[in-house]
């Protein structure tokens, strides 16, 4: 993942699902995320550093068997070429990875560090043989052309992942965000995907 909290945003319920079938979970996260306050913040004097920002990510994922790696890379500074792309590959190949949930490189409207990240990811993968599985993914976001193809039922770890998501109090807009609010709109979203299937 690009940021501390990608992960959680993106995968945490499925992540949590192979934890649970007995798959070994590592979050990593390229870089340190320190950029990842708004412009508004900012400008009230916010700031963020590294080590909050790591700390809170493995506090999103303390108890769930997962291991949370950081490589601190500079935020706002991915760029998919070939020091990416080998950095991505070995520790794909050093933790023989069998599937990788990414950022999807073709989410137009993204983040610039998700879409680097997510074109790395892709060439990088291709060359690990225990790869066999690349899964993309990215948050809600608007006017997002992303349409996911594969959904992941979620509902067993979806107060799980809101107490994650509430764990990443540094990068949260001075306008905090209602937990309690998103999780009844993503049961509400849930049960229509559902009536649809």
């Amino acid at each position: 993942m690009a940021h501390p909290d990608d992960a959680e945003l993106l995968a945490y319920g499925t992540l949590r699902r192979y934890r649970e079938l007995g798959a070994t979970v590592t979050v990593l996260c390229l870089t340190h995320g320190v950029n990842g306050v708004s412009v508004i913040d900012a400008a009230r004097g916010a700031r963020l550093t590294e080590r909050e920002r790591i700390d809170e990510a493995q506090a999103a994922w303390d108890g769930a068997g997962v291991e949370v790696t950081c490589l601190g890379l500079p935020d706002g500074a991915l760029h998919p070429d070939r020091e990416l792309i080998s950095l991505v590959e070995s520790d794909l190949i050093a933790r023989e990875c069998t599937t990788l949930i990414t950022h999807s490189p073709h989410a137009a409207n993204d983040h610039q560090d998700h879409l680097a990240l997510g074109g790395a990811t892709t060439n990088a993968a291709a060359r690990v043989p225990t790869c066999h599985t690349l899964l993309y993914g990215e948050p809600h976001a608007p006017y997002s052309e992303f349409s996911p193809t594969v959904l992941v039922d979620i509902t067993d770890f979806l107060d799980d992942k809101i107490k994650a998501l509430s764990r990443h109090t540094g990068s949260a807009p001075t306008h905090a965000v209602n937990w309690g609010d998103v999780s009844s709109g993503a049961r509400a979203r849930a049960r229509g995907v559902g009536s649809r299937s």
